[in-house]
């Protein structure tokens, strides 16, 4: 599903005074046409003698596009790694219509625009189409052809900030279920349109420079950090489908995530949506949630202690006042300052990367691996697309009991090893999930345990 890519798009900008040319139309105005049908006052325009709709063209087609667009779009759509399309810049000439008139534009102010000399308009950008001068353009090099195109392309990819993402999904033509009902979560709703003024334009003009200057060396990570840099959609690290971002290695301080637990703490912002309902993943209550993190050492052998993360949690469910106490420990191994996560997907949409945290667990020191035992597991979604400020999409707090324990005699190398392995099963009364909206995104297996385990391994006798 290429989807949220092209949300990495390319956006537009003059690439210096020569660019001298583009700009945008009041898009408050487009939304707020209303259609009132055959007294409808618009009609069919002309220029020249021939119909707005008869200068229509395909800039993919063009030599400028062909020439100096493409490599571009090659550089940050795809890797060794995966063939497949990684950026939704490979939408962004296609999103919108695009012609070349033999008609005269009319001029927007130099303000606006941040543009304190006299220009020509050369393009005009709207919601949905984008009108370029004939007569300019045709006067322009094949070089500075393409940098219009790309000031163009990259204009388009600022806006999309202000739309949703089922208005972008259909622009693009890559619509799903999943798509359509994320677009109306809260971490997905798009910003407030206003009108683009003087820094906007500064930005576009300063990503679409920074772009072409750095064609021969371009590549997907360096473009991203720019367009952060630079206030476009934030919205697409989190929705993805680049499968090459799935299992990715991340590397994260733990004092950052000590921060960010005193920060979700004292805001009082952890997800608070819980008790879904299995049959329509509805949350049903509203859950409390709470957290003292620390840093601290911990016994694993006799005399020997390691530095653990420590969490200390405790979850109030309102519709029954039921309470969740626990201690979690996630060990920090040697002088590492840094915990490693993998990147997942929620359903098919959310990219994050899981911290999974347990508590009684038959393999820590001083629990014995009986059958009753109770263990908990504290897993947790993670948005790290700002390594900085991670923030929590989904907290699952789950409680299993051990039901079987099962001892294996192996040897290597000439010495005997006990290998233990354990059944557990997840306690659903003593479980609870929490997410960020009142629906969970998709259907999901509750337990992360099922079937046997592997414990532990230790020289026998």
């Amino acid at each position: 599903m290429k989807t949220i890519q092209f949300l990495l798009a390319l956006p537009t900008m003059l690439f210096f005074l020569g660019c001298q040319k583009n700009r945008q139309i009041d898009m408050r105005k487009m939304h707020n046409n209303s259609v009132q049908g055959p007294n409808d006052s618009g009609g069919g325009d002309t220029c020249n003698g021939k119909l707005i709709e008869s200068y229509k063209v395909d800039i993919t087609m063009l030599p400028e596009f062909k020439n100096y667009l493409e490599p571009i779009l090659e550089k940050l759509i795809s890797n060794n790694e995966s063939p497949k399309p990684t950026s939704p810049f490979s939408f962004s000439a296609e999103m919108k219509n695009w012609y070349i008139l033999d008609c005269k534009l009319k001029d927007i102010p130099s303000e606006r625009k941040g543009l304190y000399i006299e220009t020509y308009q050369t393009a005009i950008h709207t919601a949905r189409e984008v009108f370029i001068d004939s007569l300019s353009y045709s006067s322009m090099s094949q070089q500075e052809k393409a940098k219009l195109l790309l000031h163009e392309m990259v204009m388009g990819h600022y806006l999309l900030k202000y739309l949703s993402l089922e208005q972008i999904c259909k622009m693009s033509n890559s619509c799903n279920d999943d798509f359509i009902k994320v677009s109306r979560w809260k971490m997905f709703r798009p910003e407030n349109y206003k009108p683009l003024g003087e820094e906007d334009h500064q930005k576009i003009r300063n990503v679409t420079a920074w772009l072409w200057s750095q064609k021969e060396n371009l590549n997907t990570d360096s473009f991203l950090t720019f367009l952060k840099n630079n206030d476009f959609d934030k919205r697409f690290s989190v929705a993805s489908d680049a499968s090459e971002n799935i299992n990715k290695e991340i590397q994260i301080q733990h004092d950052v995530l000590v921060r960010m637990f005193k920060k979700y703490q004292w805001a009082k912002i952890f997800p608070g949506f819980c008790q879904f309902n299995l049959v329509t993943n509805l949350s049903e209550s509203i859950c409390e949630f709470s957290v003292n993190s620390e840093i601290r050492d911990i016994k694993f052998a006799e005399n020997i202690s390691l530095k653990h993360l420590s969490l200390k949690v405790k979850l109030t469910r309102n519709s029954d006042k039921k309470i969740f106490e626990q201690e979690f420990l996630y060990p920090l191994s040697g002088d590492k300052q840094q915990i490693t996560l993998h990147m997942s997907k929620i359903g098919s949409v959310v990219n994050a990367a899981p911290l999974g945290m347990l508590a009684n667990w038959p393999n820590q020191y001083g629990i014995e691996a009986v059958e009753g035992l109770k263990s908990q597991m504290l897993f947790m979604f993670l948005n790290v697309s700002d390594l900085n400020n991670p923030e929590i999409y989904q907290i699952f707090y789950q409680t299993y009991v051990w039901y079987s324990i099962e001892n294996v005699f192996t040897e290597k190398d000439g010495v005997r090893y006990k290998e233990t392995y354990g059944y557990a099963s997840i306690i659903q009364n003593e479980s609870e999930t929490l997410f960020v909206e009142n629906e969970l995104p998709f259907l999901m297996n509750s337990a992360f345990f099922s079937g046997r385990t592997f414990l532990k391994s230790v020289i026998a006798p």
